[in-house]
């Protein structure tokens, strides 16, 4: 006991002198960048041009592997929605398995596998690893693509296509992109049901030729394995596969509007509009102002912190939430913020995007603002780092992109190193004011006026982003003297009238609800009698 009161009298008293010393009214000062540790991938490539990486982790007895096809961007055209059918396809069997023969090879080993246009993805224990990695490369090199398959899934595509004629969010989705790029590129063009109804299996064959090959494809391997079993499996699984190489298709940039435009797409049955102010930029990973434009991106809209949220939402209550985004990569991208906002409040919510992003352009960023998005990624950062499949991303992103082998060992060292001045460069130079777009779709006759008070010419599209004029515009007249029973009324007469209507025993009805922001639907049943 003793021993145990003089251990605790010690304790206290080191404990006691270290508070001491602790000035809790300044804030700790900003350790240097971490290090970071990642270890280069084991790298080679079979005799028919696949890449292989293998990234070891020996703590479980689990396997990963993944398989990319490195073709770049691809111009559909009028077969728009044929590549994703196809990567569909390869999940429903092969020539040597019907879909429900592989489904349960797969269930019996615990294994998961999975296709898709460019690869595919496969996990599963030490043991059963290359029994399923056999599986993905039947999937990939044997395709059935069977007639029934086919119809089935060109009538789920049409279908969901249609589920989303109304949604202003689907619709902003597409449409952003197409007034941006163009509908004829790779990056604007988009999947209609017009295009979807017009493919055959044959595309699908023909599309499955021209974009899968072993010559453009990375395989990579992550979990409890070694570079000589790695090259055993993918040389059993794939090396007499044979493909030419597919050409990569180079970056044609686009240009940004020479004035600020409103692109307006009606959508009459919205209750709120879906706004997005867009420019392209180019941000490839090497760009020298990748990390800073990644940190302006954050301190303008990443979360629930940003200037954008914090203003539109804490504020205004303008929305749910508003936030921006930067893409990256080798083709030229975009630059967006935006947020959904009720019809009455959208010019004072397009206003305000506009003055936060011209906010990040005069350089009204603190140093409280950048240190929190330091944070942010720091911790992002180290966290991701604990899943070994990081890595395996890291070293594709590498390869395909051509970097430096050090690129993420040496990221938040550059990310550390940005400054307030560095941000307002980034912001000027990728955040553009008066020379950008801003999409908004929703209801036009509640919005358009408001908008044009913003002093930018509004321009109006449908919701294929094809150009609208005033004259192409159906004015409806509508009978001052017409009642909600008037209809009911005429409803009547049109089906027959009312000794038909009281033959009708059962009545069916879809319904689609939106609740939260969650879209719940089902089916509505009533039986004799029912009271219209």
């Amino acid at each position: 006991m003793k021993k145990i009161f003089i251990a605790s009298t010690a304790l206290f008293l080191s404990l006691a002198a270290f508070a001491q010393t602790i000035d809790r009214s300044k804030k700790p000062k900003e350790g240097p960048a971490p290090v970071i540790k990642i270890a280069d991938p084991a790298k080679f490539v079979l005799p028919n041009g696949m890449t292989v990486l293998v990234v070891e982790n020996h703590k479980l007895p689990k396997i990963t592997a993944s398989l990319i096809t490195n073709r770049g961007q691809i111009v559909e055209g009028d077969k728009a929605g044929v590549i994703g059918i196809m990567g569909d396809m390869l999940n429903e069997g092969t020539k040597n398995l019907t879909k429900e023969q592989f489904d349960e090879k797969v269930d019996m080993m615990g294994a998961l596998v999975s296709l898709n246009s460019g690869g595919g993805y496969v996990s599963a224990l030490n043991r059963y690893f290359e029994p399923s990695l056999m599986l993905m490369a039947d999937a990939l090199r044997n395709p059935a693509f069977k007639e029934e398959n086919f119809d089935k899934l060109k009538s789920q595509a049409i279908t969901n296509l249609k589920s989303t004629e109304k949604s202003a969010k689907a619709i902003s989705s597409r449409v952003v992109n197409a007034v941006s790029f163009g509908k004829n590129t790779a990056s604007g063009e988009f999947q209609t049901i017009e295009s979807t109804e017009g493919l055959t299996i044959a595309d699908v064959k023909d599309a499955y030729q021209k974009y899968l090959s072993p010559a453009n494809a990375i395989l990579t391997f992550v979990g409890d394995i070694t570079p000589q079993q790695a090259k055993e499996y993918a040389t059993k699984a794939f090396g007499t596969w044979k493909g030419e190489k597919i050409p990569i298709a180079k970056d044609i940039p686009v240009s940004n509007p020479s004035k600020t435009e409103i692109d307006l797409i009606d959508v009459p049955s919205a209750v709120q509009s879906e706004i997005k102010v867009a420019n392209l930029i180019s941000n490839p990973y090497s760009n020298p102002d990748y990390h800073a434009l990644v940190l302006a991106n954050h301190i303008l809209g990443g979360g629930a912190e940003s200037k954008l949220f914090m203003n539109l939402r804490e504020k205004h209550g303008f929305t749910y939430g508003s936030y921006s985004n930067v893409g990256s990569g080798r083709y030229q991208t975009i630059f967006s913020a935006g947020a959904s906002v009720r019809n009455d409040k959208v010019d004072s919510a397009v206003a305000e995007i506009m003055n936060e992003v011209n906010n990040m352009r005069a350089g009204k960023i603190s140093a409280e603002e950048l240190a929190t998005a330091k944070a942010v990624y720091n911790g992002l950062f180290a966290l991701r780092m604990e899943d070994p499949q990081t890595t395996a991303s890291y070293a594709t992103t590498i390869l395909i992109n051509n970097l430096p082998k050090d690129y993420y060992r040496t990221f938040l060292q550059k990310l550390n190193a940005v400054t307030t001045e560095d941000i307002k460069r980034a912001s000027e130079k990728y955040f553009n004011s008066n020379d950008t777009r801003i999409v908004v779709v929703g209801k036009a006759s509640a919005v358009k006026e408001g908008l044009e008070k913003l002093g930018h010419p509004v321009k109006m599209y449908d919701i294929y982003a094809s150009p609208v004029t005033e004259s192409a515009t159906p004015t409806v007249s509508v009978d001052k003297n017409m009642t909600g029973q008037t209809v009911i009324d005429k409803y009547i007469t049109a089906i027959g009238g009312k000794d038909a209507l009281d033959k009708v025993n059962s009545m069916s009805a879809d319904v689609t609800m939106n609740v939260s922001g969650q879209s719940i639907t089902g089916t509505m049943k009533k039986q004799h009698p029912i009271n219209f």
